[in-house]
């Protein structure tokens, strides 16, 4: 088929049904341009085209045309890399057809008709299959405008439309009459057909917008031109019932046989907004008890500061992890909410409580309060939690430990003010529970020295003063070298050589803390192979992480690398946890450490028995080892009760199927007993301490004073 030359439209001339879907297709799928071209006996040329006037066409045209040769769709993403696209000069301007797409008219005797596509002078990725579906609609719409030579809109197809679309379609003439009502209009406004034509469009208009859309519609019959043509935007519209609801409405205009013509795409968003909310509300509370959580205390702490005085109690609640581990944490919930409900009671309205996490409180203040009045409300609030709470038939005594923030005397930004305060909370702490603190310049001594640590963590990662040190772990009845625990230590350079209970607590809560524990995951594993290599032969090696490592979700990513990396096995490698990490074991800690055991990694429980983890911890981890305090080990031989808990925790690691390894062994009577209570394997001083990999015992043999003494 001979395209013509021109770039006029042919056939009958301009007629608004035409021209109304080119608009609507644009509107709709968002391009500038949309084009309308026909079969008229041998010829195939352009009936209607909208933003053609700027863009030369003779790429459309091509493409159109082989659209309508395969009478297949086509969509070109980006017409520079194309196989599809046509070697004719792309543009006469200062524009490039980038986007084309493309769909066939074929009538029910599978006979072409023309093809509908649409344009822009901007590459897509992508074209989904609901866009696709829409321009097909479009399509089928304009097949049957040509079937049934209409020169105006029809009812049924622009029904059919707008029923596949899901939206109500309204039109309105230049006096804002209603001209086309379809049965989605129906269904969201209330009103049917026969009684919203002829109406004025403001029946769909709240009555105080109405003034304001009765100046724009007259703006757009005396100009032609409306702003929101071809713009989304969203408002309030009024059902026939009276009641007010969210919509969202796209515009179209173009010049009718009457004079300006109106077209409205309107969409109710009422389930959206609902959504919307509800996730603006989860934002800012918290799930559990309904309070504000860390994220809405934030906002409304900044707005209370802005205004003036303002006070924060960080508060922390004494004995939960007890009743938690106790009963469960269905129970512990429980008596979260309870909690919740208690401080919210005990406080005036103009009190905003929040749940920061775990069982952290915050409570903020508004106006002008001193510091008596505040320790006054913290010992009221002590005094009402004297009073247990009883859950499932129990009663359960916990307190408060309570530190007080005052803005704008300790601070006058929000962030600042809660970190004072949970710095007095600190404090309280110390001296025990159910004790009250407000901060004071000592405890801003405290918060310099604090953020100055910090910056030496961050140098000395810089740096490259971190250093591992290895423990070996024998098997106690010949002392045989079976693995090495690796132990960080940090070079300060002033401090000299650090150990964890220096730098740890500040160290797992800063943003380093991933990338030193990536290091030590891999510098353990390299020195593991570094030592099969040199003949020592290393069965294991037991790594201690940081709990942030669990969390971030890309643990087992990091050990798989390090183990490809060094030519490790996953069974030479055994993750230690401590019972910090055991007492969190939330969903993201067992996804993490089930994913680890399935890979083949043991997983040892460090200082088992030392803390408030109960067997019904030990039961949700996927443990394969179980580690003896060195204060049991230490009364092993001096005290009863000492002896009688190591052979505890032994009979229960062989009830449980789990290995048991003894820490802290310092005599030959101390390996001796545990050997007879079934003990197999331990670590201590009387095997070795710990000490850097470049120490010649460990390529001398040496590591082991044992065998020093016996000359092996």
């Amino acid at each position: 088929m001979a395209a013509p030359a021109s770039k006029e439209k042919f056939g009958a001339g301009s007629e608004p049904a035409y021209d109304a879907i080119t608009k609507f297709a644009s509107n709709v799928l968002d391009v500038p341009i949309s084009i309308l071209s026909l079969v008229l006996k041998d010829e195939h040329g352009f009936k209607s085209g909208h933003g053609l006037d700027m863009y030369n066409v003779e790429r459309a045209r091509a493409l159109c045309a082989h659209v309508l040769e395969t009478l297949q769709p086509l969509i070109v993403l980006d017409a520079r890399f194309d196989q599809h696209v046509p070697s004719a000069p792309a543009f006469d301007g200062e524009q490039e057809l980038r986007f084309f797409a493309g769909v066939p008219l074929v009538n029910s005797s599978g006979h072409p008709l023309g093809v509908l596509c649409i344009g822009d002078t901007r590459p897509r990725e992508r074209f989904d299959a609901i866009a696709r579906e829409k321009l097909e609609d479009l399509a089928a719409l304009a097949t049957a405008l040509v079937e049934e030579s209409r020169t105006s809109l029809p009812d049924r197809a622009i029904s059919n439309f707008a029923k596949v679309m899901g939206l109500a379609l309204i039109t309105s003439n230049a006096a804002g009459k209603i001209t086309y009502w379809n049965p989605a209009a129906e269904d969201i406004f209330g009103h049917s057909a026969s009684e919203a034509i002829g109406k004025p469009i403001q029946i769909i208009i709240p009555e105080r917008f109405r003034d304001h859309h009765v100046a724009g519609m007259k703006r757009v019959s005396t100009t032609g031109v409306s702003n929101l043509s071809g713009k989304t935007i969203e408002l309030v519209a009024v059902r026939k019932n009276g009641s007010e609801f969210p919509v969202e409405m796209r515009l179209a205009s173009w010049l009718g046989p009457d004079g300006i013509e109106i077209g409205a795409q309107i969409h109710d968003i009422t389930d959206r907004r609902e959504r919307e909310l509800r996730l603006e509300h989860l934002a800012h509370h918290d799930a559990l008890t309904g309070l504000a959580n860390r994220n809405g205390f934030s906002k409304k702490l900044e707005a209370v500061i802005a205004r003036g005085h303002a006070t924060v109690f960080a508060i922390d609640l004494d004995r939960f992890k007890e009743v938690n581990d106790t009963f469960g944490h269905a129970v512990g919930d429980t008596l979260l909410q309870g909690v919740a409900v208690r401080l919210v009671g005990l406080l005036e309205p103009s009190a905003t409580v929040a749940r920061l996490g775990g069982d952290e409180f915050a409570i903020l203040l508004p106006g002008n309060g001193a510091q008596s009045s505040a320790t006054a409300t913290a010992q009221r609030l002590n005094e009402a939690f004297k009073e247990p709470f009883v859950l499932s038939g129990h009663r359960m005594q916990i307190g408060l430990s309570i530190g007080i923030g005052l803005a704008p005397l300790h601070a006058e930004d929000a962030e600042e003010l809660l970190l004072r305060a949970d710095l007095a909370l600190l404090e309280a702490k110390k001296t025990g529970q159910d004790n009250i603190r407000v901060f004071d310049p000592p405890i801003a001594n405290q918060l310099t020295a604090r953020r100055a640590f910090k910056d030496e963590l961050r140098l000395a990662t810089e740096r490259g003063e971190w250093e591992l040190t290895y423990q070996p772990q024998v098997r106690l009845s010949d002392q045989e070298l079976i693995g090495v625990e690796a132990l960080l230590r940090w070079k300060h350079p002033e401090r000299g050589l650090l150990f964890p209970a220096d730098f740890l607590n500040t160290l797992e809560t800063h943003l380093v803390a991933h990338e030193v524990g990536e290091w030590v995951i891999d510098e353990a594993c390299r020195q593991m192979a570094v030592w099969r290599m040199q003949g020592l032969d290393v069965q294991r090696m037991a790594l201690n992480l940081f709990a942030a490592q669990f969390t971030n979700g890309n643990l087992g990513k990091t050990i798989g690398q390090a183990l490809e990396k060094h030519a490790l096995s996953p069974a030479d490698i055994e993750i230690e946890i401590t019972e910090t990490i055991a007492l969190r074991s939330d969903d993201q800690i067992l996804t993490a450490l089930s994913e680890l055991r399935d890979c083949g990694i043991n997983i040892a429980f460090d200082d088992f028995g030392t803390g408030f983890a109960s067997l019904s911890t030990l039961a949700r981890l996927p443990v394969t080892r179980l580690k003896i305090d060195r204060s049991f080990v230490h009364d092993l031989c001096n005290r009863p009760q000492g002896a009688a808990i190591v052979s505890a925790v032994i009979s229960l690691g062989r009830s449980l199927n789990l290995e048991v390894t003894a820490e802290g062994i310092e005599t030959d009577e101390q390996r001796i007993r545990l050997l007879a209570l079934g003990c197999r394997e331990g670590q201590g001083y009387l095997f070795g301490k710990p000490v850097p990999a470049s120490d010649d015992c460990w390529l001398d043999r040496k590591w082991l004073p044992a065998r020093r003494a016996s000359g092996g």
